[in-house]
């Protein structure tokens, strides 16, 4: 009896153990199980963490974008606001002049020694008459960045004080051109440049500005080309100009003057080059038919260099401007070039 029972403890006992030993592993399993899935849960919320992150700093970027998108576009709003659509400029002088007896008086800036080669004195107080003009512009930016502008000039001057005054009238068109400019197509030298066609003051005539007086005054009829730059430095001016000598209802006395133009700016140096043509100058006749100059020009060169300085001579603030002229033939002429038909060979 004693035997059995002791067998049957042991048979227990064994029992037993085997049992915690399968629960032990049973809960091993389950630990490793839970580690697992608390790794996998972890990855998880790093990948979950990762792609927040993402989506902030892809919202971030999106706001940055929308930002710059907006400001580029407020820009250019502005930009084409500022170069888009009609202007209107003018310009008017009118003077009285008399003398300590209050009677009339011929007085003026060119009624001078040097009044017939354009060298006047004084500005804008001593000139009797009155002078107008009135300009129109059209300027437009296009979708492919390029530019156009539309320019007409009218211009009256009147010698009489009275209000009515159309018999007298000098009203006439000085200007109307057209210019195409920034044209995206284009690229080294000519990138950015403008060209232009018509009748037209050139854009970079040397002039004193605060004396109304110009040391060149090239005009007339043609076309060209500004801003062509060769390096950061230097850039030219190019065009062809016609202008006419004598009167356009006179056959014989009517002859077309050409100015070829080329005009170069380093800095703040400038040298413009002109070369005029104007065949059978020389041969031109008056009303009467005879000639009005035998030994006129037929041809002729201007040259200026001139140096533009942001102060005066560096000796204190302000500015300063120096031309150095040279001419021959039909260019031996200050101001208006290729305006004179009657210089010299």
């Amino acid at each position: 009896m004693i035997g059995m029972l002791i067998g049957s403890t042991s048979v227990l006992a064994q029992t037993d153990m085997t049992s915690i030993e399968s629960r032990l592993a049973a809960l091993e399993q389950r630990l490793q199980d839970a580690e697992t899935r608390a790794q996998v849960a972890e990855k998880r919320a790093i990948a979950a963490e990762q792609k927040t992150q993402q989506l902030v700093a892809a919202q971030q970027q999106a706001q940055t974008i929308t930002r710059e998108v907006a400001q580029r576009t407020t820009a250019l709003e502005k930009k084409a606001d500022q170069s888009s659509g009609f202007e209107f400029h003018g310009y008017a002088r009118s003077g009285l002049l008399m003398n300590d007896a209050a009677s009339s008086s011929k007085s003026g800036p060119y009624l001078t020694p040097a009044g017939e080669t354009g060298g006047a004195i004084g500005r804008l107080g001593n000139e009797a008459d009155t002078y107008v003009e009135l300009n129109v512009e059209h300027k437009q930016t296009l979708d492919n960045g390029a530019t156009t502008r539309f320019k007409a000039m009218l211009a009256d001057g009147q010698k009489t004080y009275n209000d009515w005054s159309a018999d007298s009238s000098d009203l006439n068109i000085r200007q109307a051109f057209a210019e195409l400019g920034n044209l995206p197509d284009f690229t080294g030298a000519l990138k950015g440049s403008t060209f232009w066609a018509g009748k037209r003051f050139d854009r970079d005539n040397f002039d004193i500005h605060w004396l109304d007086s110009d040391v060149v005054f090239l005009a007339g009829t043609g076309g060209g080309v500004y801003d062509v730059k060769w390096d950061d430095t230097l850039h030219s001016n190019f065009s062809v100009y016609g202008r006419n000598f004598g009167s356009e209802e006179e056959i014989d006395n009517n002859v077309q003057n050409y100015i070829l133009s080329m005009n170069h700016f380093a800095g703040p140096f400038q040298l413009m080059v002109s070369g005029l043509r104007a065949k059978d100058n020389d041969d031109r006749k008056d009303s009467n038919g005879d000639l009005i100059k035998t030994d006129a020009a037929n041809n002729g060169v201007h040259a200026m260099a001139g140096l533009h300085n942001k102060s005066f001579y560096g000796l204190r603030e302000g500015s300063a401007k120096t031309a150095l002229l040279y001419g021959h033939g039909l260019g031996a002429e200050v101001k208006s070039i290729g305006s004179d038909g009657a210089l010299l060979v």
